[in-house]
């Protein structure tokens, strides 16, 4: 009994790394599954073969690997196994290939063009294979020992592939479970998008219905909120675009220049109406990364400490290098953020401006991600706020 254990271990281990496998990579592809069922099935045969002992045990263990195949509609890997198993009889017990080969032939059209059970197929076809090892004295045992046998064996391939069915029944409930979130979370960014385009269309329509081409004056006024609200709609659109485009082309940087740079630049655009602190490590340190992507990261995040500091703006920025790890630390003096404002920031589409986008958090997150590192905001409501991104130095 442990032997049969012990083999139905060889036969499951190949197939439990194959379910593993559908449900860590998520694979949907069909023709995809079916090749990796095909390499479990054919790797548990080759384990029984390889260390199987015990020659009627292995017989049984070999059509229980066929059984799921059968199970699988796999007719190709149906007739490979078949003709494996007969070569293995023919070796083992001196049975006529020709038979065996007929008899699986048989099984195979039986379970193509029927819809009885494989068990039922499989447990006539093996009793058919006892009554003739017994008639032939192929193996020297009781004929009702081989009939209780065959019966214990029917009972257990019955099991097996109703746990069989169960766990792969499992298995494709979870990768529809996961599909069911991927949509829900498309479904949620449309609405999202189509609620945000639909705020400035409705007031660019307002104002186009009170348009008057006589009134000089007012048509003025109304043709510049029109325009800002259009250009709103396009920030949006292109913040989506970029989030859902995101192309990442990575060279070697000196990421501290990098740094320098872009606070240079956003020295000269706040208009020195914020006190930089700038400590850098003063080497060259290269991460490969997308220079154009990390500088996007930079100036959305030195905007967004600008627009939240009302007065006596103050913005920290700190490299350091630990642990073959790039630090970077943005600390401003602004408003900050309550603890349900921090939970939702980087959300798509969430935002705290009147005017903002809710993307370039969400976008920023993406690029730093891509650069396999991660960026997290420490913040408390009037006590201002701390973003720290971690890259690694490859």
């Amino acid at each position: 009994m442990n032997l049969v254990f012990l083999n139905i271990i060889y036969v499951f281990f190949p197939i439990g790394c194959y379910f593993l496998y559908l449900v860590y990579s998520k694979v949907t592809d069909k023709k995809e599954q079916s090749i990796f069922i095909d390499l479990a099935l054919l790797s548990s045969f080759y384990l029984v073969f390889k260390n199987g002992n015990n020659l009627y045990i292995t017989f049984v263990i070999f059509n229980l690997i066929l059984l799921i195949a059968l199970h699988e509609k796999r007719n190709i890997l149906n007739i490979i196994l078949s003709l494996l198993i007969s070569v293995y009889s023919l070796n083992t017990y001196g049975i006529n290939i020709i038979y065996m080969l007929l008899g699986y032939l048989i099984v195979i059209l039986i379970n193509y063009f029927t819809n009885i059970s494989n068990v039922i197929i499989l447990g006539i076809f093996n009793l058919i294979f006892i009554l003739y090892i017994y008639i032939n004295n192929i193996i020297k045992f009781n004929l009702v020992y081989l009939l209780l046998t065959w019966i214990i064996i029917l009972i257990l391939y019955m099991i097996i592939i109703r746990l069989y069915k169960k766990i792969k029944s499992i298995v494709n409930m979870h990768n529809e479970y996961e599909k069911i979130l991927h949509e829900k979370v498309l479904y949620e960014s449309l609405f999202k998008i189509t609620h945000e385009i639909k705020n400035p269309l409705a007031v660019c329509k307002g104002y186009l219905d009170m348009f008057d081409a006589n009134n000089i004056a007012k048509s003025n006024r109304y043709a510049g909120i029109i325009n800002e609200e259009i250009n709103r709609t396009l920030s949006i659109l292109n913040d989506f675009s970029n989030v859902s485009k995101l192309k990442i082309n990575k060279q070697p940087i000196d990421v501290d220049v990098l740094v320098e740079d872009v606070c240079d630049e956003m020295k000269f655009i706040f208009k020195n109406k914020i006190d930089f602190n700038i400590k850098l490590l003063n080497k060259e340190v290269y991460i490969n990364a997308d220079y154009d992507r990390l500088k996007q990261v930079l100036v959305n995040a030195l905007k967004n400490s600008y627009e939240s500091i009302k007065k006596n703006g103050k913005i920290s920025i700190k490299t350091k290098v630990r642990n073959e790890n790039y630090y970077l630390t943005i600390t401003d003096n602004g408003c900050g953020m309550d603890k349900d404002t921090l939970k939702k920031v980087g959300e798509p589409f969430y935002t705290t401006k009147k005017k903002g986008t809710g993307l370039g958090v969400c976008l920023s997150k993406e690029i730093i991600k891509a650069h396999d590192g991660n960026m997290r905001y420490i913040s408390k409501k009037g006590e201002g706020t701390t973003l720290k991104i971690k890259i690694p130095i490859k």
